[in-house]
């Protein structure tokens, strides 16, 4: 008897957890500068303004990082 192969398609989709938020950062442009880590964007963006009024640098890249996964899409 030869084996037998079963391929199924199972939908799925990713979805941000629950349970966990996400974490904002920011880096200045000119000299590399960093805000502390923080759930609270607006505290970031105030760190980077009181940055921007010391240093007169104006360019920041800012990032929202979150824990996503993978569920089917029947879960």
């Amino acid at each position: 008897m030869s084996p037998r192969v079963v391929i199924r398609s199972v939908d799925h989709r990713i979805i941000q957890h629950p349970d966990i938020g996400l974490t904002y950062e920011a880096a200045c442009l000119s000299c590399g500068w960093a805000a502390q880590p923080s759930p609270d964007g607006a505290v970031v963006d105030e760190e980077c303004m009181r940055h921007a009024g010391r240093s007169n640098h104006r360019g920041f890249r800012r990032t929202a990082t979150g824990f996503a996964y993978v569920v089917r899409d029947d879960e």
